[in-house]
């Protein structure tokens, strides 16, 4: 080899060898520029975290929160799957658990009405001094409903209270000033044992005449209790009741605390002034046609079926001398007996009773009686009358008469009544008739003598 060839190969090689050495060199400078960028990034990171960094420890206690929300979710996901709680409106709004074991129902009963009253009396020499023409607006009845079901259906439950401005054989505390009242309605509980036999202990409806087996006055055709229910009605007691109903017949009865109570104050507890040494009442029905159902109300709507039920009621109480005297003695023993018929579009009601002794006369038999019906028009619009009779020491006689226009059935209406007395009655009643069950005021009728009254007045119930 030449001596030229080899210095230039040497030279070649060199230059060779000396640009791998500073592209190795630029290659590790742009390596280390990363590498510090990087850590800059890094303790920037963890001086706003404020030193707090995501160390093992930590990891830990992020995954633990994320598996107990995972767990919740698994559970509320279960629940769901299972058919939880279901709620909506069915006669009532209401609440059950998924397998029905526990059930919540809310009702409600909203009377609104005016009232124009009449006496004998002139305008100078009204009662107490007042013009004989009386009228005005009241919330008669405000009154809510809670029932349904603990542990299984067998176990109902029932309670309901009341605002009235008047008193009326449902009023708990029926009392002779006439003044609103706000108190329990019902509160009971009931056992069933099936094959229709059940036993109810607490405040109730006592079985004794056809209304005593409505809910409430929002069922009733009048949109208020029948003369014959103030004048004779035993009203609600504290007490226990065994009750069987078949497909026709029902049969109830009662041990109470007082059953013929008047103007004392609701007995809603035992005690040795008020309570009466025994106190009972019952009442047996025959369905000859039509449901139960049909008879939980007193209108007939037009579509409805043919519906007949034959019934009577019997009440004794053992009074004592410090129990107060009511329409009945202390010691009464009284029968009833009644009939309804529906016929698909109108209805009627005959009601008659017997009883030994009013208040002030406990040895004499007192019989009254209350005839009543009504007729549909149209799908919507109802003519309805009654007459209920008493005859007692002071004898009551009375016509009512109006109609009621049905907006969604009881649910929604509007009734008009005109009360009449045929015998110059007072409602109060002078003599005796003071222990009538307060219906001054309460029907309509003001406590001097009566010539007319007109009553109007807007129910919602649900």
């Amino acid at each position: 080899m030449s001596l030229t060839k080899f210095v230039g190969l040497l030279a070649g090689s060199t230059l060779t060898l000396t640009g791998v050495s500073f592209g190795a060199v630029e290659a590790t400078n742009d390596t280390t520029a990363q590498i510090n960028e990087l850590k800059a990034e890094i303790a920037a990171l963890k001086s706003n975290q404020g030193e707090q960094w995501l160390t093992e420890q930590r990891a830990d206690e992020i995954r633990g929160v994320v598996q107990d929300v995972l767990a919740d979710s698994n559970t509320r996901s279960s629940f769901q799957q299972a058919g939880g709680a279901t709620a909506g409106y069915n006669n009532g709004f209401f609440l059950s658990s998924a397998d029905g074991n526990y059930t919540l129902k809310i009702n409600a009963l909203e009377q609104v009405r005016f009232v124009w009253n009449n006496t004998y009396q002139s305008t100078s020499t009204g009662p107490d001094g007042n013009d004989a023409n009386q009228w005005g607006f009241e919330n008669r009845r405000t009154q809510a409903f809670f029932s349904g079901n603990v542990v299984d259906p067998s176990w109902k439950y029932l309670v309901g209270f009341a605002y009235d401005a008047q008193n009326d054989p449902y009023d708990n505390n029926n009392s002779s000033d006439g003044n609103p009242n706000f108190n329990l309605y019902y509160a009971n509980l009931t056992k069933s044992f099936g094959n229709g036999f059940s036993v109810t202990v607490g405040q109730m409806n006592v079985p004794w005449t056809v209304e005593s087996q409505l809910f409430n006055a929002g069922s009733t055709q009048m949109g208020d209790y029948s003369i014959f229910e103030y004048q004779w009605g035993a009203g609600q007691q504290v007490g226990a009741l065994a009750k069987y109903e078949a497909d026709m017949w029902r049969v109830q009865g009662g041990w109470y605390n007082v059953v013929a109570a008047g103007e004392t104050e609701y007995v809603n507890q035992w005690n040795n002034t008020d309570n009466a040494s025994i106190a009972v009442a019952g009442r047996a029905e025959y369905k000859v046609a039509g449901t139960w159902e049909q008879f939980s109300k007193e209108s007939s709507f037009k579509g409805e079926e043919f519906g007949l039920l034959v019934g009577g009621g019997v009440l004794w109480q053992n009074g004592r001398a410090q129990n107060d005297g009511a329409y009945y003695s202390n010691n009464p023993f009284a029968l009833t007996a009644d009939a309804q018929a529906k016929f698909g579009g109108f209805n009627v009601i005959g009601q008659l009773l017997w009883a030994t002794g009013a208040a002030d006369a406990e040895n004499d038999s007192n019989w009254g009686f209350n005839v009543q019906g009504g007729a549909f028009v149209t799908d919507d619009l109802e003519f309805f009358g009654a007459w209920a009779y008493a005859q007692t020491n002071d004898t009551t006689n009375f016509l009512q008469a109006g109609a009621n226009w049905y907006f969604a059935k009881n649910s929604m209406k509007m009734t008009m009544m005109g009360i009449i007395p045929l015998n110059n009655q007072a409602a109060g009643g002078n003599g005796a008739n003071d222990n009538l069950r307060g219906y001054n005021g309460g029907v309509g009728l003001g406590t001097e003598d009566n010539n007319f009254s007109f009553v109007w007045q807007l129910q919602m119930m649900f």
